[in-house]
């Protein structure tokens, strides 16, 4: 996933209702604050390893609108016992169990398949698109072309706004973005090429400056480079993990050649610089995607997608504060493309597009070769999450005759073939797509608070450049417009 920013073709729906609490809302316990989603008990999810589960430490609630479900809210007495305000403190050990508290607290709920709904959204002059990612609010996306352009696309009027970022006319490859939690700011990472070698840069966006004066002033270049890299992914971890602990994202560089030297940097974005973690690997492949993963004590963990001139996956984590890297299993995922974080981050997904199948890290090791779910006629390439972990799309090659835009469906935990849709996109090889066989769909991203989103692709040849933005919907979830 890229983002997730967060695993980046659009809908038409018309006029309907905006999305309400447009943020994410996860309730893993222990992994971040969030609001209990329960109708009537306003309490909040404490911090990790604080987890108000404990008798009698039950988050405190007004009397009478903490509703006691039996056989759910198994962690308070049975009256969900009030304590008067500023009694009801914390009491050590730790709570850490995971479970459900009026059946909220346990992470995304895994719904049943959805039905989607396509429509291409009319942009004249676009270039293959690579990458998408909202704002935390909905009321944009940046769309990263596979060069020289990121397009602001309004979700309100449909519109994009393009914008060179290209500094002196040099040679720009776009390769991913991630929106700071807050929305304040955006990180887009890619690299130049001069004369054959590359440079890995970071380009600043600032949501202030874009809604006061919508235009290149929101973009600004970095002064972080590094000579003979090239930065081809960043992700943020939960606050309270990775390398620091604050949320702030990890970059990860590949240099061109093979075998390729992987690199992983903290960025503090408020100080533009990277910070003191810095960790390389040799890799038999070069790395274009990282996701966080927990490793086999359930602390934090990093991932690598290496696929490019060969086939790598190894990880990074660290134990009892030292930290290591192992090795990724041998010939056995084959290329991977992308990886996405789930919420919890408790495991992550790894696409495959050489093997087209969708392999999976969790508690420290790769899940087996014969319970990978895979697609021998579908290629694929990204997987990206929702906001609440409940759904992530794998989007690919088109694919079938007649021609279909690819796009699977995979639901949280349910982790096989059959479970596994295929939702593509009809007729993808007529108008408006018009697509040929030479077409990729990129990446996707659902619009926070809704369920429906955007999904972005093209192709790039000798002849040029083409790219589409396509929105999506579910039948019957909530709607985003």
């Amino acid at each position: 996933m890229r983002l997730t920013v967060a695993a980046a073709l659009v809908l038409s729906l018309g006029a309907m209702p905006a999305c309400a609490n447009p943020g994410a809302s996860y309730g893993h316990d222990g992994r971040a604050a969030d609001l209990d989603a329960g109708p009537n008990d306003v309490g909040a999810d404490a911090p990790r390893g604080m987890d108000a589960f404990t008798v009698p430490n039950d988050a405190y609630v007004a009397p009478g609108t903490d509703a006691f479900v039996p056989g759910v809210d198994a962690f308070t007495v049975p009256n969900d016992a009030y304590v008067a305000p500023g009694t009801d403190a914390f009491v050590a050990p730790p709570d850490a169990f995971r479970a459900a508290d009026a059946g909220h607290d346990a992470g995304a709920v895994t719904p049943g398949p959805g039905s989607y709904l396509y429509s291409r959204t009319p942009i004249g002059g676009m270039h293959e698109g690579v990458v998408v990612a909202f704002h935390p609010d909905g009321s944009y996306a940046l769309v990263l072309e596979r060069d020289t352009t990121v397009r602001v696309y309004d979700w309100a009027t449909k519109a994009t706004t393009p914008i060179d970022v290209r500094v002196g006319g040099r040679a720009l490859t776009l390769t991913d973005v991630s929106f700071d939690p807050s929305g304040s700011s955006a990180t887009i990472v890619g690299y130049e090429t001069v004369s054959m070698v590359s440079t890995g840069v970071i380009i600043r966006f600032s949501d202030a400056t874009w809604r006061a004066t919508p235009g290149a002033t929101a973009f600004t270049r970095s002064a972080i480079t590094r000579a003979g890299e090239r930065f081809t992914a960043i992700e943020r971890p939960a606050v309270g993990e990775g390398p620091v602990g604050d949320g702030r994202p990890v970059v990860l560089s590949a240099t061109p050649a093979v075998p390729s030297i992987a690199r992983l940097r903290d960025l503090d974005v408020a100080a533009d610089a990277f910070g003191s973690f810095v960790q390389a690997h040799n890799t038999s492949a070069g790395c274009d995607d990282l996701a966080f993963a927990d490793n086999d004590f359930g602390t934090w963990g990093i991932v690598l997608a290496c696929g490019s001139g060969g086939s790598d996956n190894p990880y990074y984590t660290e134990v009892a504060g030292v930290g290591e890297w192992r090795n990724g299993p041998t010939a056995v995922l084959g290329n991977s493309s992308r990886a996405a974080t789930h919420g919890s981050g408790d495991y992550a997904l790894v696409v495959s597009w050489s093997g087209r199948d969708l392999d999976r890290f969790q508690a420290g090791m790769w899940r087996g070769a014969s319970t990978v779910p895979g697609w021998p006629a579908i290629g694929v390439w990204d997987v990206s999450f929702s906001p609440d972990g409940a759904r992530a799309l794998i989007v690919g090659r088109v694919s079938g005759s007649p021609m279909v835009g690819t796009v699977l469906e995979y639901r949280h935990d349910l982790y096989s073939n059959a479970a596994i849709t295929n939702v593509s996109i009809p007729g993808f090889g007529t108008a408006p797509y018009n697509a040929d066989s030479n077409y990729n769909l990129n990446d996707s991203a659902f619009r926070p608070g809704c369920d429906g989103g955007l999904i972005v692709g093209g192709e790039s040849g000798f002849s040029g450049s083409v790219g589409m933005v396509v929105e999506f919907a579910i039948e019957g979830g909530r709607a985003c417009r």
